[in-house]
């Protein structure tokens, strides 16, 4: 008869084996806990601790929460420098991290408007997406700016790595500026309306009014501008 309990460690261990860069910990870090005995003895602290602030105990389950065809959700019990252990759950995404690129057409800044169903608006970002197996991050910001706004990319410019929500994902993207030779029509089936371009000027006051949330447009544009490309 089959362990619930059993088969989600048993998924946990076979993950943290065959991806083992998940689960290290830098010098001074937070540790991930990986033996049954020290699991077993978090998940029942942490289930009282649960069950006295009157939420449900499954939330002291240690595992694979979460099995989506792009991403895992996982529930890791760890232990902090000062010894102390509990809990944390953070997402990764299974094709690992991504590309994000600002583009620009004759000086101006294009953005999508783009509804993200995570926060149920609408918003304005540059493009990005995963890097698929076998592409490069060059490949992938190209390949995005053709599939989201139609862009045709004459020059591509690293600006470093960022992470978007560290205190939740796993992965983080690789920022890029580009020169495009011209745009086209927005990728609807991805849920972007528009295409919209904007001087730098009035790119900026809309940052100053808080009408460009993204962060990693926010990023892109930081970096692009602190380097003088823009």
């Amino acid at each position: 008869m089959s362990d619930p309990r059993r088969d989600r460690l048993n998924a946990y261990q076979e993950l943290a084996a065959a991806r083992p860069e998940l689960f290290q910990t830098a010098p001074g870090g937070v540790r991930i806990l990986l033996e049954p005995a020290e699991i077993a003895e978090v998940e029942s602290a942490v289930a009282r601790d649960l069950q006295q602030r009157g939420l449900p105990a499954e939330g002291a389950e240690v595992g694979v929460v979460l099995s989506d065809p792009w991403f895992y959700v996982l529930r890791d019990a760890v232990e902090f420098p000062d010894g102390a252990r509990r809990m944390h759950a953070r997402a990764v995404n299974r094709l690992g991290n991504g590309v994000a690129t600002l583009p620009l057409l004759d000086g101006n800044i294009v953005l999508a408007r783009h509804f993200r169903h995570a926060v149920r608006r609408w918003l304005l970002e540059i493009p990005r997406g995963a890097i698929e197996s076998g592409q490069s991050a060059e490949d992938t910001a190209r390949a995005e700016i053709e599939e989201e706004i139609g862009g045709r990319v004459r020059s591509l410019v690293p600006l470093g790595f960022l992470y978007g929500t560290s205190n939740l994902s796993a992965n983080g993207a690789h920022l890029y500026i580009a020169e495009l030779d011209a745009v086209g029509e927005p990728q609807l089936g991805e849920g972007i309306a528009a295409v919209e371009t904007f001087a730098v000027a009035e790119f900026e006051e809309r940052l100053l009014r808080g009408e460009i949330l993204d962060s990693f447009t926010v990023a892109a544009y930081t970096h692009a501008r602190l380097r003088g490309l823009i």
